[in-house]
């Protein structure tokens, strides 16, 4: 009976301990011998199985805000040397990225253009937090990184004098000069994509990327819709802008804005013409070649593919598109074959990139902006892009254009598995009536 009685005595005794133990912030899981049996199994306790109260833990540095962050707020300590290589594979972010972009080449996963575009993104990184090995990278830094793309002026490094300017002097510029700064939302996003592949390629290579690191978490969200980003161009405003001397006669060939009676049928004359009759985007347009101009079942068309000038912007964007018959009326097949005769292999040769890393179609922006203003004022909603929501627009209002025509001649999935996957193309016989149930724009 006393046996019983100091057994529980003991078990008593240790109870209290585990509770003290709990109050003062310990984990009484982690005691040696405490269980759900504990009163059967631990009653020989010892007096120095008693746990000490945990000491309080240290309170932990409180990281800055992103708007105060800095590179020596966020640069990690000297990493310990490794005995072995944990990867075969280098683990500076620049040699990742080069991997990455042979392997979507060879698969086709990513275009020419998207491959730039991450190159870029990636210099941009290492730039401003100054980390060059993946396996360095902390959510600070990607905080740091959005932090100043909300300091950049949106056209940082466009002009010869910024390609080689340092980005702090660049935000200090534009915070002197007092122009607008901050990228766009889709850009701030498009930028944390790239990073996130990156990440993902380093650790399906077996390095050692920090597991908390979430690009997502700094994604920014637009008020408002994507449709609400760009507006159409109304069918007054295109046929306001087809009014303009490019179409209707110009003073010289170098003076195109200004009236008089000379008609020069050249890049500035078709590529808005095709834009308005099709609804092709700006750059498939610009870097069309000669070859990509054919003729299926009769019908002169449009083969818009990637090529050897540019890629496109995704998979279902190669289609092919039938020329309306304004623009052949007005002899474009004999544009192009003036083309071929003469040997240009580029359909508008005269268009060149600006840089590596612009796009063909940046070079008729500038005169493309005055004459859109010339004839329309200042809408800066408005931009040659409008010439697709027009297109796009015109045919929803047209009953007997079908859904998965208008999106196999604009390029875009229907939404439907049934249809993007297992439908069939459209007849081109479908695809010409659609072209042509847009108005003529003179």
């Amino acid at each position: 009976m006393s046996a019983v009685r100091g057994a529980i005595s003991a078990a008593v005794k240790r109870e209290r301990a585990v509770i003290d133990f709990e109050a003062a912030g310990g984990d009484p899981a982690a005691i040696p011998g405490v269980s759900a049996f504990f009163f059967f199994f631990g009653n020989d306790a010892a007096p120095d199985d008693v746990p000490e109260p945990p000491k309080k833990p240290k309170p932990k540095a409180e990281v800055p805000a992103p708007e105060t962050l800095s590179r020596d707020d966020v640069t990690p300590p000297p990493r310990k040397k490794r005995q072995q290589p944990e990867s075969g594979f280098s683990a500076r972010i620049r040699d990742v990225v080069e991997r990455l972009s042979k392997t979507h080449a060879r698969t086709g996963r990513a275009n020419a253009k998207t491959l730039t575009q991450m190159r870029a993104v990636v210099d941009l990184f290492c730039e401003i937090t100054g980390v060059d090995d993946v396996r360095d990278v902390r959510q600070q830094h990607l905080a740091l990184f959005i932090s100043t793309l909300d300091s950049l002026p949106p056209t940082y490094r466009r002009s010869e004098a910024e390609r080689e300017k340092p980005i702090t002097d660049i935000i200090a510029d534009a915070e002197a000069s007092g122009v607008p700064i901050g990228l766009s939302v889709a850009t701030v996003n498009r930028n944390l994509v790239h990073i996130g592949k990156v990440l993902k390629a380093a650790q399906a290579e077996g390095l050692r990327v920090d597991s908390s690191l979430n690009p997502s978490l700094l994604r920014r969200f637009s008020k408002r819709a994507a449709k609400d980003e760009r507006e159409a161009f109304t069918p007054d405003d295109v046929k306001r802008i087809f009014e303009a001397p490019v179409w209707t006669g110009s003073k010289t060939a170098k003076r195109r804005r200004d009236p008089g009676t000379v008609v020069v049928k050249d890049w500035l004359y078709w590529i808005p013409l095709i834009a308005a009759y099709s609804g092709a985007r700006r750059e498939e347009i610009c870097g069309l070649e000669t070859a990509d101009v054919s003729e299926v079942d009769g019908v002169a068309v449009l083969l818009i593919r990637p090529n050897a000038r540019r890629g496109l912007k995704n998979p279902q964007s190669e289609r092919t598109v039938p020329i309306h018959s304004h623009v052949l009326e007005l002899g474009f097949l004999d544009f192009v074959e003036a083309q071929r005769t003469a040997g240009h292999k580029d359909l508008f040769h005269d268009l060149k990139r600006k840089s590596a890393n612009s796009q063909i179609g940046d070079s008729m922006d500038y005169l493309w902006r005055h004459i859109q203003a010339d004839r329309l004022g200042a809408q800066p909603k408005k931009t040659f892009h409008s010439f697709r929501h027009y297109a796009v627009q015109g045919l929803r209002s047209e009953s007997d254009v079908e859904k998965h025509v208008r999106a196999e001649l604009f390029g875009h999935l229907v939404g439907d598995i049934e249809d993007d996957r297992y439908g069939g193309r459209a007849p081109i016989a479908a695809l010409r009536a659609a072209v042509e149930a847009l108005p003529r724009v003179f």
